[in-house]
């Protein structure tokens, strides 16, 4: 019987595009960094690239997802909301057996997200906007699940 691990923490999907040096250089971007953005600007630079995946991300969730591959009984609390990118959140976790005890709101702000460009030399440029992931408080977690 596999031991029971829990992980909290913000719940991001990771949004991948392939993008050039260039389109590093017109949007500002430092590459190999990591950019914390506003909804604006995450919704501006979507529609600027060529989306290649979306998955379940974050760190702590990325951890649980390891620790599912390795046959654990792995289960993460992270706050989502009602919109598309939630749903997508819920269904990659399960998908890969991590017990998802998510907090769905419907609270104004969208479900955290990550846009993630990759370059031809395999090098990652993040531009994160946290959304409802960073409003998760003792309150939304219920002790029960």
């Amino acid at each position: 019987m596999s031991k029971k691990i829990l992980g909290i923490g913000n719940a991001i999907v990771d949004v991948f595009a392939k993008v050039d040096d260039e389109f590093l250089k017109k949007n500002n971007l430092i590459k190999g960094s990591m950019k914390l953005i506003n909804k604006s600007e995450f919704e501006d630079l979507k529609k600027n690239i060529k989306i290649e995946k979306i998955v379940a991300g974050g760190s702590v969730a990325n951890t649980m997802a390891g620790i599912a591959h390795l046959r654990g009984n792995p289960s993460f609390i992270g706050k989502i909301n009602s919109d598309n990118f939630g749903e997508v959140y819920k269904k990659s976790l399960q998908s890969i057996n991590v017990n998802f005890s998510y907090l769905e709101k419907n609270e104004g702000l969208s479900t955290g997200a990550s846009i993630i460009l990759i370059t031809p030399d395999s090098e990652r440029t993040m531009c994160t906007h946290l959304g409802i992931s960073s409003h998760l408080s003792a309150n939304d977690i219920n002790e029960k699940n």
